[in-house]
This record gives C-alpha cells, sequence and structure tokens, in this order.
C-alpha cells in the first residue's frame, strides 16, 4: 500500500497536466476570439462614425436615422453572413434574433450597429462552446484513465473497470443547475447588453471615436476575464468529477480525501476542507468536493484504511477479474493493453 504522500504527490502531478491545458487554451485560442471580436466591433464603429459622425460626433438623433435604400440592403447582407455562420449556436436563440432582424423593413442606423456588436460576441460564444467541448471531453477522458492507474499502480493490481462512452453527454451534465454551454451564453448575453448600453450612452454623451472604442476595450477585457474564471472553473469541475467516476469505477476506492493548493492564492475555504475525508457517498459538490468556488484550483485523492488490505478491497470489483500491474509499467502502455486493448 503507497503512502498518503505518494498520492497527494500523484494527483498534483495530473491536475497540473490538465490546468496546464487549461491555461495554454486561455492564452491562445480563446484570446484569440476575443481579440478577433474586438477587432470586428471596432472597425464596425469606426465605419459607423465616418459614415454619420459630424466634427467626430454623433448625437442620438444622427443615431436614430432609418438606413436608407442601399444602407439596408448592405446590412441584410450582412445579417446573411451572421445567419450562415450561426448554424450551429446551441439552442438557435441568436439564430431567431437575426430572422427577426432580417425581416424588418425599418432598421435605424444605431440598431444595426448594435446588432453587428451582438454578432461579433456570439461568435465568440459559438466558438468558447466548441473549443470548450473539446477541452473539457480530454480533461474528462484524460484524468479518468491516468486515475484508474494510478490507483491500479500504487496498489499493485487491478480490476476491470467502465470505459468511458459518451464523454460529451458527460461533459454536458449540469452542475449547480447549469452546465458550461448555459454559462457561456449567460456570461456573454450579459456582455452584449453591457456593450450595447455602452455605446448608446457613448453616443448621448456626444463621445468620439478614441474615447468610444477606448470603452468598449475596458468592457471586452472584463468580458475576456469572466471567460478566464469560466474556464478554469468549468475545467476543475470536470477533472474533479472524473477523478470521482474513476475512484467508483476502480471498484476499490471507497473514499476520497480533500486536497487543496496550499499557497497564497488557496481561499480560506478551501484551506479548511484540506485533509478532510469523506466516503464517496457523502460527495457534494461545492461543500464538501471541488471546485468550492470559481478559479477553485483544489482536488482529491484516493483514501485507504491501513487496516483494510488490497486483495480484499480488490475483490469486490464487478465481476472479480483481477490483473497484476508491474511498478515500471508506463501510462501509455496501460493504456495500450486495458483501455485499447481487451
Amino acid at each position: 500500500m503507497k503512502s498518503a504522500e505518494y498520492w497527494a504527490k500523484r494527483a498534483e502531478q495530473l491536475h497540473n497536466e490538465q490546468f496546464k491545458k487549461t491555461d495554454e487554451y486561455i492564452a491562445t485560442e480563446l484570446k484569440r476570439e476575443y481579440d478577433r471580436a474586438m477587432a470586428s466591433i471596432k472597425r464596425d464603429i469606426e465605419i459607423f462614425y465616418q459614415r454619420f459622425a459630424l466634427n467626430n460626433q454623433i448625437d442620438m438623433a444622427e443615431a436614430r436615422k432609418l438606413l436608407n435604400s442601399d444602407q439596408l440592403k448592405e446590412f441584410k447582407m450582412s445579417l446573411e453572413e451572421f445567419t450562415e455562420l450561426a448554424k450551429n449556436n446551441p439552442d438557435g436563440r441568436w439564430t431567431q434574433i437575426l430572422n427577426n432582424v432580417y425581416y424588418k423593413v425599418r432598421v435605424t442606423r444605431l440598431q444595426a450597429l448594435l446588432i453587428q456588436i451582438e454578432a461579433a460576441i456570439q461568435s465568440v460564444n459559438m466558438k468558447q462552446n466548441e473549443q470548450m467541448t473539446d477541452l473539457l471531453g480530454d480533461i474528462y477522458t484524460d484524468t479518468y484513465y491516468r486515475t484508474i492507474y494510478e490507483v491500479q499502480k500504487g496498489l499493485g493490481i487491478g480490476a476491470t473497470f467502465a470505459k468511458v462512452e459518451d464523454v460529451k453527454k458527460i461533459i454536458q451534465m449540469p452542475w449547480l443547475e447549469e452546465n458550461y454551454s448555459q454559462r457561456i451564453w449567460k456570461d456573454n448575453a450579459k456582455l452584449v447588453q453591457t456593450l450595447q448600453t455602452q455605446i448608446t450612452q457613448a453616443i448621448i454623451r456626444g463621445d468620439s471615436i478614441n474615447d468610444t472604442a477606448k470603452i468598449i476595450a475596458d468592457r471586452m477585457g472584463v468580458g475576456y476575464r469572466a471567460a478566464q474564471r469560466l474556464v478554469r472553473t468549468e475545467a476543475s469541475h470536470v477533472q474533479n468529477e472524473a477523478s470521482f467516476d474513476a475512484y467508483k469505477a476502480s471498484g476499490v476506492v471507497k473514499k476520497y480525501e480533500f486536497l487543496a493548493t496550499l499557497d497564497s492564492r488557496t481561499s480560506q475555504t478551501c484551506r479548511s476542507m484540506d485533509n478532510k475525508v469523506f466516503a464517496l457517498a457523502e460527495k457534494e459538490v461545492g461543500v464538501n468536493f471541488p471546485p468550492l468556488h470559481s478559479n477553485c484550483r483544489s482536488t482529491t485523492v484516493p483514501y485507504f484504511d491501513d487496516e483494510i488490505a488490497p486483495g480484499e478491497r480488490i475483490a469486490r470489483g464487478k465481476d472479480g477479474k483481477t490483473y497484476m500491474v508491474p511498478g515500471d509499467m508506463s501510462y501509455e502502455q496501460w493504456h495500450k493493453r486495458y483501455v485499447d486493448g481487451d
């Protein structure tokens, strides 16, 4: 039986590997989508000011004038492009919004700009949802199998376990009432509303194009930071759920120990839970099972009572079939034999 220090070390290594994937996604793909949206919004604002501003200012009366026939035709061509890109939006709400606007014969200059801004954010919404589905699916599957591998290697003996079948269905299960797709939509809907309000207020104040662009850039920065928190929290949830599912699937883990990342950023809530042990049946996400809060970095490790022999625990596997796990067997070798093979 390996020591508690061994289990903690292996859990932290696995946890850090998955967080590294999350941070790489945030710094590259997520950042790229927000930069693209900001560039698109900035371009639309510049065109808006070039067309309708007088002395680098636009008053509300000008903004509320209707698009002329040529401008309306151009705007509807944009709507067709937005609709084409929106084919895979999660629940069809954005498509419905676009269809409703498309059939209007009277559209103001301001309405057109606000729709263009929303289109840029909806593009982020759909891309983020697609990318996070891939990221979370990878984190779940990798964590699940690596956790089973570590448990079996740590005990020196393994038993049959369930394989991951429909990972998309698993990661889309709601937790604390919503799943990641719903949270992405909600956060981006707030961002759209904020941006549209800021644009309207900037016009009312008579702000210059530079002042307006700065305000929008600041709000996009807030939106990006909110997206970072969402990604990290969802990744933490999926990773911890995968570990928990692996505990159950292993047939040997009956308890888990809460493991907080102890540094200057660790919350008092997580500090107070560190090293506490719970039966699997006692698990409550947000109470005694991570994540306990946004950006939570806590995890869990399998807990074994010293007085119970490994063989006795293994004997409670689904069909009683067991196999030896050599101490020098790598994860890649184990995966090829017991996951890819029979």
